[in-house]
């Protein structure tokens, strides 16, 4: 995420309080608090839904995309919290203005707050269908419509046409526009590159589909991602993949598909050579680094994807010495093994190395450290599970890396917010009190 984007966002959940201040002087400030956080949820929703739309420009405001859906996910969870404290502290206070439709209003706004919350809740729980998950978040738009609906005809310290209104509703009428547009105006006119199949192949646990353009095709750079729709067999709904291959003077391009999940499972079964695809991007910053300081490769099982592509990217090029760790479970689990093999004998300063835990080997950060040596200079570049990541970067870290020269993709753009932890945390506290006090009644009195 770009600090200049949160900073944007930060400002102007703060510019209400500009308006609000003076009239904590002559109203109830407890009230006003409750108008203020009302309308900050209001304006972090006009956001949230103006970022899922992918407008050009949001990454460079915002930053990668993959970083975008995290930032998009806390910036709901802290809507959500505001919300709630909206609907528990009592913004009434005397002399409001309203109108005919504020009784209707203030149920509607009800309607919104329980709606939101339930679906909001779906969105963290990362074991309901993906299918089912994006049918739900798609009715979040039209509760933020309702809780728009509300702050207009609502009663409240100020109209509509006040510079305070008018700045809220701002924000209500850019959330409004951006779920329509996603919802309704996007699906009439697709964008995005034709694209044809042109082959499938089956490898281990992946799905490896190459496309072939069917006009002018997409440019990208090596570890970049596109949204991969397939025009038939049920296979429309788009999803996001990275692409495997570096880009070309022909623009094919290649995904490499672990099959995880409903979608996947059935484009492994159905996707068939010759079925018209559609694929819209490319985003993401994932990108190598000009210069020749030393980089450091780590791609853990189907994360090995963007490294495919920046191997391929590397050939005719002067580069400085890059190590890459390929980490697998299983013996049978390298598909793309023999393929970075060759590119590493092509080219001079790659070196693959392969971390197969079924042998009994990890990959740690004292390994990295020797192999590298002085880790000051060198950029690493990481895709794989989250709890790698974090245990790799902060040892390396410690070890000299700098923390601005660690570059990952995000593995899961669909993630939680720690809901299984702390029910393990509970489960392991309530388990624990149980387990006391049945030693304690088994205790012999003395």
């Amino acid at each position: 995420m770009r600090i200049v984007g949160i900073a944007v966002i930060v400002v102007a959940c703060l510019v209400p309080v500009f308006w609000y201040m003076p009239m904590a002087e002559t109203r109830d400030p407890v009230a006003v608090f409750s108008q203020y956080i009302g309308s900050t949820a209001l304006i972090l929703m006009g956001f949230n839904q103006f970022l899922a739309t992918r407008a050009p420009g949001v990454e460079t405001l915002f930053g990668p995309l993959d970083r975008i859906y995290v930032l998009h996910k806390w910036l709901g969870v802290i809507a959500m919290v505001a919300l709630g404290l909206h609907d528990i502290i009592d913004a009434d206070m005397s002399g409001l203005r309203g109108g005919p439709l504020s009784g209707i209003a203030e149920d509607i706004g009800e309607v919104s707050l329980y709606g939101l919350l339930i679906l909001a809740l779906a969105s963290v729980i990362t074991f309901i269908p993906y299918h089912l998950w994006k049918w739900s978040h798609r009715l979040i738009g039209i509760f933020f419509f309702l809780g728009a609906f509300h702050f207009f005809f609502i009663e409240k310290p100020f109209s509509n046409v006040d510079p305070l209104g008018i700045y809220i509703s701002t924000f209500c009428l850019l959330g409004i526009v951006s779920y329509v547009w996603m919802s309704l105006l996007r699906p009439m006119s697709p964008r995005g590159h034709g694209y044809k199949v042109s082959s499938v192949k089956h490898l281990g646990g992946l799905t490896e589909v190459e496309l072939t353009p069917k006009g002018r095709g997409m440019k990208h750079k090596a570890g970049q991602f596109a949204f991969l729709s397939i025009r038939e067999g049920g296979l429309s709904e788009e999803h996001p993949f990275t692409l495997s291959c570096a880009s070309n003077e022909g623009r094919t391009l290649r995904f490499s598909i672990k099959d995880l999940g409903d979608y996947t499972r059935r484009l492994r079964a159905g996707l068939r050579v010759g079925a018209d695809a559609n694929v819209t991007g490319p985003f993401g910053r994932f990108m190598m680094p000009s210069g020749r300081d030393p980089q450091i490769w780590v791609g853990a099982g189907v994360g090995i994807t963007p490294f495919l592509a920046f191997a391929e990217s590397l050939k005719g090029r002067e580069i400085g010495p890059i190590k890459l760790y390929y980490c697998v479970r299983e013996r049978d689990d390298i598909p793309y093994a023999v393929d970075l093999e060759t590119i590493a004998e092509e080219v001079s300063g790659l070196e693959l190395i392969i971390v197969n835990s079924a042998e009994g080997v990890r990959l740690t950060p004292d390994r990295i450290a020797a192999d590298v040596g002085d880790l000051s200079r060198a950029h690493m570049y990481f895709c794989g599970p989250v709890a790698m990541r974090k245990s790799l970067k902060n040892a390396l870290v410690l070890k000299g890396l700098r923390a601005s020269r660690f570059h990952f993709e995000e593995f899961e753009m669909r993630t939680g917010i720690g809901l299984g932890a702390l029910a393990a945390w509970l489960w392991d506290k309530g388990s624990y009190a149980v387990e006391k006090r049945r030693a304690e009644k088994t205790q012999p009195a003395e």
